[in-house]
């Protein structure tokens, strides 16, 4: 499933990417910005072997990586390859924030840690927990939500660090069955706890409301259940389940549409408005059998628009503002579409013929299309002229996924090998 949530590892290779961030990333005059005009002195800055990448977490885009260790959390920034050693004594696990720059960690016998990266002094979250089973950032950083192993859920306010609110929901749904993830919706009014084993249910609260909580149940389905997810507003939510989606409407409390596929869906992410939920699956058209992208009007069930690939590979992505799409053929070009009209608007073709490529990614501005091939070389597009800006390739790097960084000032690359490269344009361009 694709998500805006944090992931571990690094770069996560998908089908079907939608990036939108709430986190306010602060503008640095002293660093040179990637951009039409500054891509052509794109160069790889630094490699790091981080192997093995599954010990480590991050963020998409972000400047950290934390590796979390016994008694220890070492802290590695991109940009500069240094290391900030955080102390936390018997360890458990941790979780960023989605701009990257939070990190806190639970431990068996120690409060949760709050650092500020790269601030190595923590603040700590006290209250009668029993051992974290998960941990969750707002977006903007102002809460910190944990749920224990007793399913009881705290919420903290991390202006302050006090505990503001505490749910009991030992009995929930009945108390032999598991809490799975807890979500907070992005404007911090809501929060859900989702049990996904036997029957799933979704218990949504509001927060301004503590007594204000209501359950929703998976709707019955002779496929198994795979995901829940979330539009951005949180009006509406999907039940993935096998080849179908099941649509809710939160805020009346009935079901929506019911968008039903040939084959199983194997990514979906919602459009920064809500209005379209874009599927990644497989069907036949004129007798024809090929990967698709089906775009779904989320209040009608419409199938708006549908792409078809002749071959399946995980480079397609949506741009952050929910506009266009872009997908790789097998005959070494790369194709946007409008995602309104369903008009083919592009056709980047690269110097190489047939060239395969493995991943694509849109600039947080949307500006600029990058892409990674099976040769390791990375190539750059201006989305407004579609003129080719940059290709550019390291001896022995041979990147898999690529993205932007979170301001998108640079990119990150990864290698099967689980090496991460960082590439910059020029110091001297601004």
């Amino acid at each position: 499933m694709l998500t805006n949530r944090l992931y571990s590892p690094i770069l996560l290779v998908a089908a079907l990417v939608v990036c939108c961030t709430s986190c306010s990333i602060p503008s640095r005059s002293d660093i040179p910005k990637l951009n039409p005009d500054t891509a052509d002195s794109l160069a790889p800055v630094a490699t790091i072997n981080m192997s093995p990448l599954y010990t480590k977490i991050s963020t998409k885009g972000g400047q950290y990586l934390a590796d979390v260790q016994d008694q220890a959390i070492t802290v590695t920034n991109l940009l500069t390859q240094n290391n900030i050693t955080l102390q936390a004594p018997n360890a458990k696990s941790a979780v960023m924030s989605s701009c990257g720059k939070l990190l806190a960690s639970s431990s068996y016998t120690d409060p949760i840690s709050v650092w500020h990266l790269p601030n190595s002094t923590p603040n700590y979250l006290n209250g009668a927990y029993e051992p974290i089973a998960s941990m969750l950032f707002s977006e903007d950083t102002s809460l910190m939500l944990a749920l224990d192993t007793k399913k009881m859920i705290y919420i903290w306010d991390l202006t302050s660090y006090d505990l503001i609110a505490l749910y009991d929901f030992r009995s929930w749904p009945s108390e032999n069955r598991q809490i799975s993830s807890i979500e907070l919706s992005p404007d911090n009014s809501h929060f859900a706890a989702i049990s996904a084993d036997d029957i799933p249910a979704i218990k949504i609260c509001d927060l301004s409301e503590p007594d204000n909580c209501r359950t929703i149940e998976w709707p019955q389905s002779a496929r198994q259940f795979y995901a829940v997810e979330f539009n951005t507003n949180w009006t509406q939510l999907a039940f993935i389940s096998g080849a179908s989606a099941q649509l809710f409407n939160i805020s009346t409390n009935k079901l929506g549409p019911l968008l039903t596929h040939e084959d199983a869906i194997s990514n979906w992410q919602f459009t920064p408005n809500g209005d379209i939920l874009a599927i990644y699956t497989a069907g036949t058209i004129n007798q024809h059998y090929a990967a698709l992208i089906k775009l779904w009007d989320t209040s009608t069930g419409e199938n708006t628009q549908t792409f078809m690939r002749s071959k399946y590979t995980p480079a397609t992505t949506i741009n952050p503002q929910g506009t266009h799409l872009a997908t790789s053929s097998d005959t070494g070009h790369i194709h946007t579409w409008n995602i309104n009209s369903g008009d083919q608007e592009a056709v980047y073709s690269h110097t190489h013929i047939n060239t395969e490529y493995l991943s694509l990614a849109y600039s947080p501005d949307g500006k600029l299309l990058a892409a990674v091939d099976t040769t390791g070389t990375i190539t750059l597009w201006d989305t407004k002229t579609h003129q080719q800006l940059a290709i550019r390739s390291a001896p022995n790097i041979l990147p898999t996924t690529l993205d932007f960084s979170l301001d998108g000032h640079w990119i990150n690359t990864l290698t099967a090998n689980d090496e991460v490269t960082i590439w910059k344009p020029s110091d001297n361009i601004k």
